[in-house]
């Protein structure tokens, strides 16, 4: 288990994407650490945090999107709406029985998703958008 490290592969061209993937990678790796994975408080924060952040950044992703007409939007947004409803479901469960899912258990997922997401589905969206950009700039 290792830490998600930003990397210039997952860049989408956008700085304020970019720069929100990284804020992404901030929170989830606090449960990397020792303390944000054993401390039930603290846990709880990041799940929070992570939440409350991550419906910031898909509304501000989305958005531009739409404003873009990306095709694949829909497919896009319905992975979004997973992932929020999975780390809902995180926070329910951990705040119903604190010793029924871990830190470790919530970063490995939330690694995993981030990564393959960013690497994946952003990215292809941000060559879209720089596509786009093109046609603009040649017209």
């Amino acid at each position: 288990m290792e830490p998600i490290q930003w990397s210039r592969w997952m860049s989408v061209g956008n700085d304020a994407l970019d720069e929100d993937h990284r804020v992404l990678i901030a929170i989830v790796n606090k449960l990397y650490d020792e303390a944000g994975r054993r401390d039930p408080a603290l846990i709880e924060a990041i799940l929070d945090e992570l939440i409350a952040y991550t419906r910031h950044h898909f509304a501000e992703e989305e958005a531009e999107m739409q404003r873009l007409n990306y095709p694949t939007f829909a497919a896009h947004k319905a992975l979004h709406d997973k992932l929020t409803g999975q780390v809902e479901s995180y926070l329910r469960e951990f705040r119903t029985n604190r010793g029924g899912i871990s830190g470790e258990e919530v970063f490995l997922f939330c690694s995993d998703w981030l990564g393959k997401h960013i690497l994946r589905e952003d990215t292809r969206f941000g060559e879209y958008a720089d596509n786009e950009a093109e046609l603009v700039v040649a017209e």
